[in-house]
């Protein structure tokens, strides 16, 4: 059956709606990106320590995706997404009046809680609302607005100096701040989401068990997030403090260049896409895996910040940029009644393993060196790239990309 044009505008609406979802929820990360390790050392936390409040939000968004999926499949995506906002928005605040190491580690549980009922709910509700290969467009403009966000939140994480050089307040409390913004913009994203029309599963639609059944797409698939999520874990959520650590660096500088790389990978997502229509979306996001592990080896031999800082974007542009069009891909592939438990097995996968990256990488930096992680890193990130290689990217995948 047609749309009528009200419907049309509707559904539009709708769509733009969850694409503009993306910038207040990655203002929020790109701020944390920046401040949280940092500030965490600040308020004189060993790095075992540290990595474990890290690994408090990774832990929970991998125990609690799946289920999440699960009840997105059968309840509803809408109002699961609503509730993570306010979840993560109580996250931020405990961040911002609170400072004891139980108190933190709680905190970012909450947020890991939250931002599992966003990553279950989230994909599959912007799925459902777009068809063949609009699917992929929506996809890579929902992360183009993620990287905007993300520029602009890297910028805000660069408020503490300005706040200590013109206050003299002492690092941690020039920080403190950031997390109050971070709430603003978590509610922000809960606005977004209340006037989202949501279509309900057809009784025949709706599954009687909560069961994936396209295994072959799904297993294969979450091999290579496994490997991809642990390579991760080793590095991403230490790249501010490895920076201030190594180089002595300033908070602002750190953020100036996350801003440039989100804004240069916003580029890097609407190449992919183009590319992907030509290569097939797999064959594209191994390329671009695999190049970027050349970037990422050349940062722990950089003696400079300004020379580490070229690779850090070449990687991150690299490795990040044919995700829209895999997303979009795997999403395809799926039936639409099992989309949020896949999106949901899928994130499981990674968070588990990015969750163990993340803790064991402040023992190894505390053991070895804080160069060591790349290098384990760098063998993750291969071993991903061929695992999805092998999976996908060898017998014409696109012909199996539907238009469920």
């Amino acid at each position: 059956m047609g749309l009528s044009g009200r419907e049309d505008v509707r559904l539009t609406r709708d769509v733009a709606l969850l694409v503009a979802f993306s910038f207040p929820v990655s203002v929020s990360i790109g701020i944390r990106t920046v401040v949280l390790m940092p500030y965490m050392s600040f308020l004189g936390f060993s790095k075992p320590q540290m990595g474990l409040v890290a690994t408090a939000n990774t832990v929970a968004m991998a125990a609690l995706a799946l289920p999440m999926g699960m009840v997105a499949d059968l309840r509803g995506r809408k109002g699961l997404l609503a509730i993570s906002r306010l979840l993560v928005a109580l996250s931020d605040l405990m961040f911002y009046g609170l400072r004891s190491f139980q108190a933190l580690l709680v905190a970012n549980f909450l947020g890991g809680v939250g931002a599992a009922m966003t990553s279950a709910s989230r994909s599959a509700l912007l799925a459902d609302k777009t068809r063949g290969a609009s699917r992929r467009w929506v996809f890579t403009a929902s992360f183009a607005f993620f990287s905007m966000g993300s520029v602009v939140g890297s910028f805000l994480a660069g408020l503490p100096d300005l706040l200590q050089g013109f206050y003299g307040l002492s690092s941690t409390e020039a920080t403190r701040p950031l997390f109050a913004l971070c709430t603003a913009f978590a509610l922000t994203s809960f606005l977004l989401v209340l006037p989202v029309r949501e279509e309900p599963l057809t009784p025949r639609a709706r599954p009687r068990v909560l069961t994936i059944r396209s295994w072959d797409v799904v297993a294969p698939y979450c091999v290579s997030q496994a490997l991809l999520g642990s390579g991760a874990g080793l590095i991403l959520p230490w790249f501010s403090y490895y920076f201030l650590a190594k180089f002595g660096v300033k908070l602002s500088e750190v953020g100036v260049l996350f801003a440039v790389t989100q804004a240069l990978m916003a580029l890097g997502y609407v190449s992919a896409s183009k590319l992907a229509s030509r290569l097939g979306s797999v064959r594209t996001a191994v390329a671009c895996q695999a190049i970027s592990v050349g970037a990422l080896l050349a940062i722990p031999f950089s003696p400079s910040f300004t020379l580490a800082s070229v690779f850090y974007v070449v990687r991150a542009v690299l490795m990040n940029m044919a995700t829209p069009v895999l997303r979009a891909f795997y999403m395809g592939l799926l039936r639409r009644e099992e989309r949020a438990s896949g999106s949901a097995l899928q994130n499981t996968t990674f968070w588990s393993s990015r969750s163990l990256g993340t803790y064991g990488s402040g023992f190894l930096m505390e053991i070895a060196s804080l160069d060591a992680p790349f290098f384990a890193c760098s063998a993750l990130y291969l071993a991903a790239s061929l695992a999805l290689y092998m999976a996908f990217g060898r017998t014409g995948e696109e012909r199996r990309f539907t238009s469920l």
